[in-house]
């Protein structure tokens, strides 16, 4: 597949360096020559120096020939008139990433599609439905979800007094409950594995669970303890992440208390989001702003602000006065590593990482493309491939199939339907094959697919 990015930026970056892995011809759009010199020293990319926006920079690009455009650049206007371009262009499928929806009546008869766009991303909503979606347990680390409704992937961690600790897998308690699940993937130290019958599970594992979300949601609750159900969450950061989080939160009827650092901006939101609401204007960095948000007795503390540095040091600080549970949503692409290494900070989440989520996603239900998702906990993916019928894998059992022994299959989807891929499962032809994988296993599974 042909693919054309405009903007070069951090999630264009992300975009493309996902997309040659998955060796798709790209091209990369942008003003800066420094910014494609540098992604051209690291990628097999053609690049055009220009205005996204620009008929003729879009032709001299061969706009007319892509199968695919994405408009990622820093200005919203910008993103929408490349897009019209593009599809006066003839290109089929065009994404544009905004900062608002603002621009459409989303009820009335000027929809994103009047402006050639089959698919918006917002990044701020992504990364405020992502935080939502790890409101339900403590445990829960991250979810990823697919075109199919009923799939899930989700990642908890093992704690101490979990019936699951120090159990062999292959001796589960409940025989029907682990069938219906796959254990598709365990970080044990910061390093991924593979889990097979004779892996022991312990206490601190970060588990990665695929199936129906009836049965994953289950399998959580099991492994999970204690039922108290998550009450106090105390947001910091009053931009238009953590007020939107805010409302979406205290919309689902729980206590949230919001901090921000601008005594304007904090009286704003006070004023339009909702005066029920607990609004702290202070620095969330201080030990006494916390404990007048009452930190203590906190269930969730989530840092949303601008300033990646304060967010971080925030979370530390609310964990050790007894934060049950930290999260951190970061803007700098350098702090991923580094936040999944701190002991003091439960869920990292990348911005850019769950924006371009969401496009690959949205891809993948339009093209086949290997990567549909980047994890935030690992240096890993979700990788999909499709069974065809000259596949060496096709009209064969799971277990008569050579998988590299470190990737275990988390899903089969066949016909709209979501099937656990046990052992005794026949692979067929049109049926979507999904597994966690490093970059390495992924090229010896692309081999057994094609």
């Amino acid at each position: 597949m042909k693919t054309a990015i405009v903007g070069g930026g951090t999630l264009g970056k992300f975009l493309a360096v996902t997309f040659c892995k998955d060796k798709h011809d790209v091209v990369v759009i942008d003003t800066s020559s420094k910014t494609l010199d540098r992604l051209r020293d690291k990628l097999d990319i053609m690049t055009v120096v220009g205005n996204g926006a620009s008929y003729a920079t879009l032709q001299e690009a061969g706009i007319d020939k892509v199968n695919m455009f994405i408009a990622v650049g820093s200005d919203d206007t910008s993103n929408i008139h490349a897009c019209r371009i593009a599809r006066h262009m003839g290109v089929p499928n065009i994404i544009c990433r905004l900062t608002t929806l603002e621009y459409f009546d989303s009820e009335g008869d000027f929809q994103p599609m009047n402006s050639g766009i089959n698919y918006v991303v917002v990044p701020q909503e992504e990364c405020v439905h992502k935080i939502v979606d790890v409101m339900d347990n403590i445990a829960t680390l991250e979810k990823i979800t697919f075109s199919v409704p009923e799939a899930l992937i989700a990642a908890f961690t093992v704690v101490k007094d979990s019936p699951l600790n120090n159990i062999k897998l292959i001796e589960f308690p409940e025989p029907e409950l682990i069938r219906s699940v796959r254990f598709a993937a365990v970080i044990r130290n910061g390093e991924l594995m593979a889990p097979r019958g004779d892996t022991i599970i312990q206490a601190g594992d970060e588990i990665y669970l695929a199936g129906l979300r009836s049965k994953v949601d289950a399998m959580v609750k099991w492994a999970y303890p204690h039922k108290k159900k998550i009450s106090r969450i105390i947001i910091v950061g009053g931009s238009t992440t953590g007020s939107q989080l805010a409302l979406e939160l205290s919309k689902q009827g729980f206590d949230i208390r919001l901090i921000e650092k601008d005594h304007g901006l904090a009286e704003n939101i006070m004023n339009k989001i909702n005066t029920q609401m607990m609004v702290i204007n202070g620095d969330p960095s201080e030990s006494d702003v916390l404990n007048e948000a009452g930190v203590s007795n906190c269930d969730v503390f989530v840092a949303v602000g601008a300033k990646d540095e304060n967010n971080i040091l925030s979370c530390i600080l609310a964990k050790r006065m007894g934060a049950k549970k930290t999260i951190v949503l970061t803007n700098k692409e350098e702090y991923a590593d580094l936040v999944r290494a701190m002991d003091f900070i439960d869920c990292g989440f990348s911005r850019w990482v769950v924006a371009g989520n969401s496009i690959l996603r949205h891809i993948s239900e339009v093209n086949q493309l290997h990567t549909s998702a980047i994890l935030n906990r690992a240096e890993a993916v979700v990788s999909e491939f499709e069974v065809k019928e000259n596949s060496a894998v096709c009209n064969k059992q799971i277990d008569q199939c050579k998988f590299p022994s470190s990737t275990v299959l988390s899903l089969v989807f066949r016909d709209n339907r979501v099937l656990t891929p046990y052992g005794e499962l026949p692979l067929r032809a049109g049926d979507l094959v999904t597994a966690i994988t490093t970059q390495e296993t992924e090229k010896k599974l692309a081999e057994l697919f094609k």
